[in-house]
């Protein structure tokens, strides 16, 4: 195994993370409108699951701002290093803070959702352990 193999292990497990993590806060939206009441006022979704829901929004939100925030940062480095260098086929290293932003957002996207599962499931099972 090299740091090539390592790398590609990482992108691959992030990369199936990243999409499980999304089909989840989709998955999860829907199952909060499930247990949404009708009233005369209109649509409430139930107390115990609005912190669940803010959650799932949130982690969604941390997905899509992860690719805008990485786009951004990536077309700018590689559009300041056409500037630099002679050739295409030139090789370089990248610094090691690029990735930092994206990584922070990966990491809040899942601990968002998973926050988000934890209050769904006490609050649909939460009567059953009390």
């Amino acid at each position: 195994m090299n740091i090539e193999d390592c790398r590609n292990k990482y992108y691959y497990n992030s990369r199936k993370a990243g999409d499980i993590c999304r089909n989840l806060g989709l998955a999860g939206l829907a199952l909060i409108w499930a247990f949404r009441v009708a009233t005369p006022d209109g649509v409430v979704i139930p107390q115990d699951m609005r912190w669940a829901g803010i959650l799932l929004v949130a982690g969604l939100g941390f997905d899509f701002l992860q690719y805008v925030i990485g786009a951004i940062i990536w077309g700018i480095y590689q559009y300041l290093k056409e500037k630099q260098v002679s050739s295409e086929n030139v090789v370089f290293g990248a610094p090691g803070w690029i990735n930092l932003p994206t990584n922070f957002l990966f990491y809040l996207k899942l601990i968002a959702i998973a926050f988000a599962y934890i209050f769904i499931t006490i609050s649909m099972f939460g009567s059953f352990w009390l």
